[in-house]
């Protein structure tokens, strides 16, 4: 296996290349874009409350002074409440409605972009009746509520500019053919045309901005409780997960399985190979353990160097054991070469298996580790490439536990050969 081949899915590794790749076209690899979707949901709750309200507050607004203000002539008056709170009022009164029931689903998004098409309907249906009367409502709030769309909707860029383009042909379409207005009217199509313009690069520039600071946040977020090569949880974070799911289970009285995991000669395979391929070789490893931990109480981690622990929660003794059994398997399935190694000709693993009984899920964690690592000192002693099972003892002695090796070692890596 060629280092640069090592898989690319633990999260940290793919977000790394994607900030090397570069998203100039505002668009991830798919597993992150998938994850930025929902975070683009999660997070535009305030800023849709906010368009929203300008929307509301532009129809109300509006209303009390383009008679009194702006001149709205007395003959105006009927159509133009009509347009307002018969078609522009009621659209904004139901994303409203989707934004206190339903502020991050999809559906919030589709009602962002019809109330961008109802107001803009609206005012262009005000302007063509306002312009018989002689009465010039001004273009511009069209390129106003644009660049209010494109700052505030949270909606993704490639889906609201080919929206923006239809309406800048309709709107077009309507100056030149049902709005006559002499001169004032191309003055008013131009300075909309840059409004326009401004939408567009503010929409680009917001969403990149967002974007880039998502992907540095969330590596960040995960480098705090991911090992960064193997993309499994670190050492912090595995104590705090042990611990977490060792309360879990003395408290809903489930019996779990620990699995300490070494691989074999590694030492050996460094040296042989260079840290380079043993660093592909310890990914490698590392996404066929990481397939062993898919439920949501299973904890999977880098426990140093290239020592791993998987718990196994509410988890029989055989099938403990056939799990053990299975990560050994899938790890030499890989038949990744190690021509050093006195266990086989490719890279292998030993197991240290402790289980724990109900009745013993009040055990301290730290030492049903030292149970499970007893169990992998074992498994090398016996000749590596192999599982060692032991079941959890509340009766060995202070002398037997002082004899064990202490859990989390200080130093990077096992050492173990």
């Amino acid at each position: 296996m060629q280092p640069a081949d090592a898989a690319e899915q633990a999260p940290t590794r793919l977000i790394q290349r994607q900030i090397d790749r570069g998203f100039a076209s505002l668009r991830f690899m798919p597993a992150l874009e998938r994850e930025f979707h929902d975070y683009l949901r999660q997070s535009s709750r305030l800023s849709r409350a906010s368009l929203i309200f300008l929307a509301v507050a532009g129809v109300l607004s509006s209303a009390l002074i383009d008679s009194t203000w702006l001149g709205l002539p007395f003959e105006l008056v009927g159509t133009t409440r009509a347009i307002q709170f018969t078609v522009m009022m009621p659209m904004a009164l139901i994303c409203t409605l989707l934004c206190l029931r339903h502020p991050t689903s999809r559906s919030m998004e589709v009602g962002m972009l019809l109330l961008f098409i109802v107001m803009v309907a609206g005012m262009m249906g005000q302007r063509v009746v306002d312009s018989q009367q002689g009465f010039d409502l001004p273009l511009e709030l069209v390129g106003v509520t644009a660049v209010a769309m494109f700052c505030l909707s949270r909606v993704r860029f490639w889906i609201q500019l080919p929206l923006l383009l239809a309406l800048i042909v309709a709107t077009v379409l309507v100056e030149l053919t049902l709005v006559s207005l002499g001169n004032s009217g191309n003055y008013d199509m131009f300075s909309t045309g840059i409004l326009f313009i401004v939408a567009v690069v503010a929409g680009y520039s917001s969403e990149y901005t967002i974007r880039w600071t998502w992907l540095n946040a969330t590596l960040l977020r995960y480098l705090s409780r991911l090992d960064r090569l193997t993309g499994l949880l670190n050492r912090h974070a595995l104590e705090s997960t042990l611990a977490g799911a060792h309360a879990h289970g003395q408290r809903e009285g489930k019996a779990y399985a620990v699995a300490m995991i070494d691989i074999d000669a590694f030492g050996a395979y460094n040296d042989h190979y260079g840290h380079q391929y043993g660093d592909a070789a310890l990914q490698q490893v590392a996404d066929a353990l990481a397939d062993h931990a898919r439920r949501p109480l299973d904890t999977c981690g880098r426990y140093g160097g290239e020592e791993f622990v998987l718990l196994w929660m509410d988890c029989g003794v055989e099938q403990a054991s056939a799990l053990a059994e299975s990560v050994r398997e899938v790890v030499e399935r890989e038949r990744i070469a190690h021509a050093e190694s006195p266990a086989a000709p490719w890279v292998t693993v030993s197991v240290g298996l402790c289980h724990v009984e109900v009745e013993h899920a009040d055990a301290p964690i730290e030492s049903v580790l030292r149970e499970a690592d007893r169990a992998l000192y074992k498994a090398k002693r016996e000749g590596r490439n192999r599982v060692v099972s032991t079941r959890y003892r509340s009766d060995r002695t202070d002398e037997e536990n002082s004899a064990l090796p202490q859990p989390w070692p200080q130093q990077a890596s096992s050492g173990r050969r």
